[in-house]
């Protein structure tokens, strides 16, 4: 079955939408051109921001973890590279640009995974969406309040 089959199956044309916009963004990842792995998250995040915003899920269409699921990937990267910017530059376990690429990507397609799981296992309710959105929100305000702890 094919994506554009399910969503005129369960109705979720905003889900397949964003599936080929997690697609593209984790292709557009390759563009960005970086010279280290904090500007390259701040970058990627800026990106995915733009799209959101542009055209954001209902807040009760399985979509929404999707939007969620990605900004959480990237606050986790944009926190980790911040961490590491901000560390000693004699750190022998400074990140590398290449491996934060490829664990950005890693970790996108998982969220592509378990969305494209839903195919055969049905898509969450709304309740659930609402539910695992105040979850994904709460998070991402504490990674907020830490990197802006780093930048003072």
């Amino acid at each position: 079955m094919t994506t554009d089959e399910f969503a005129e199956i369960d109705g979720s044309q905003q889900l397949t939408t964003w599936l080929d916009r997690l697609a593209a963004f984790v292709t557009a990842l390759d563009a960005i051109d970086a010279d280290d792995p904090y500007t390259f998250c701040e970058d990627a995040w800026d990106i995915w921001e733009s799209a959101a915003i542009s055209d954001p899920p209902s807040a009760t269409d399985p979509a929404m973890l999707l939007v969620l699921g990605v900004i959480e990937v990237l606050a986790e990267a944009v926190t980790s590279t911040a961490r590491d910017h901000h560390s000693p530059p004699s750190d022998s376990r400074r990140l590398t640009l290449s491996a934060i690429h490829n664990s950005l990507i890693d970790e996108l397609n998982a969220v592509h995974l378990q969305c494209e799981r839903w195919k055969h296992e049905g898509l969450p309710g709304a309740a659930t969406v609402k539910a695992r959105s105040a979850a994904a929100m709460a998070g991402l305000q504490v990674a907020t309040k830490f990197g802006n702890q780093l930048s003072a």
